[in-house]
């Protein structure tokens, strides 16, 4: 497990996503948190926009294993681990997100062990875990390579990792967040280019909230992914408002468009620790 002190620029990182995401939880919705008709919500929300996820990680064949997810957002994937049987941890370095999770998992009557902790020191044994899970959650890590090295470690041999990172080459990226609100908007000047990309989190102003973002493209994944069994490298989600404002969208903003496996907003990854 790595011990070692966090450089200024780690700790500055792990400190602008406490804020961040303190300030507004991930996929946060206006509501009565202390009721399930809101997780139910933001699931909804969630899988509208990203409906592809049911499908590439497949939630239901965990039955019984025992799941971990780094950065846990209000609960909403690691619930439906859950729902599937699964036994559910997780870790978060966020008090707002262990406490939406904890209640969301609460309000159903599901068991679940949540960790304050840090993803570069899994507080979880060797070879104890059979999954390993996280969704656009490392990119915002700035010791990548040594979180996955931490999933190796808790994962059993044969056991599976499942991730999601911001895509570089996405029609995002390049159209509505360079173009668009970098040139366009002239926040890459105002902000600079890390500023800009701090901004692509809701709530995050590039300035006095910005957390650490990194894109990744396929050749990079394989690369942090090179001491596993890598099982799929591919590109998700690519909708129309990509390319222009959403309010030009309408009711279209999330609908899903061609040219995802090109220009979609995610690379993902299923790998497996070598047996």
């Amino acid at each position: 497990m790595f011990t070692e002190t966090p450089s200024p620029v780690q700790a500055q990182a792990r400190d602008a996503a406490t804020l961040q995401w303190n300030t507004l939880a991930c996929g946060e919705l206006d509501g009565d948190k202390q009721r399930i008709e809101y997780f139910d919500r933001v699931a909804a929300e969630r899988y509208r926009q990203q409906p592809w996820q049911h499908d590439y990680f497949g939630f239901e064949r965990f039955a019984g294993k025992d799941v971990l997810e780094i950065g846990i957002g209000q609960g909403t994937d690691l619930l439906q681990f859950a729902k599937a049987g699964a036994h559910c941890h997780g870790v978060d370095i966020t008090n707002n997100h262990l406490m939406l999770t904890q209640r969301n998992f609460d309000l159903r009557g599901l068991a679940v062990d949540l960790h304050k902790g840090d993803a570069t020191a899994l507080p979880f044994a060797d070879a104890s875990l059979d999954c390993v899970y996280s969704f656009g959650v490392i990119h915002h890590i700035p010791e990548a390579e040594r979180v996955i090295a931490e999933v190796r470690r808790v994962l059993k041999p044969g056991a599976e990792a499942m991730v999601a990172f911001y895509y570089q080459w996405s029609a995002f990226h390049l159209f509505k967040k360079l173009l668009l609100d970098g040139i366009g908007r002239a926040n890459l000047f105002r902000l600079g280019y890390d500023g800009l990309l701090a901004t692509i989190e809701t709530g995050a102003d590039g300035r006095r909230i910005k957390p650490y973002v990194k894109l990744y493209t396929k050749a990079s994944m394989r690369h942090l992914f090179a001491e596993f069994e890598i099982d799929d490298v591919s590109i998700h989600q690519l909708s129309l408002d990509h390319f222009v404002p959403s309010s030009w969208c309408g009711s279209l903003v999330h609908r899903q468009i061609p040219l995802e496996g090109m220009l979609g907003w995610y690379v993902a990854c299923r790998a497996r620790r070598p047996g």
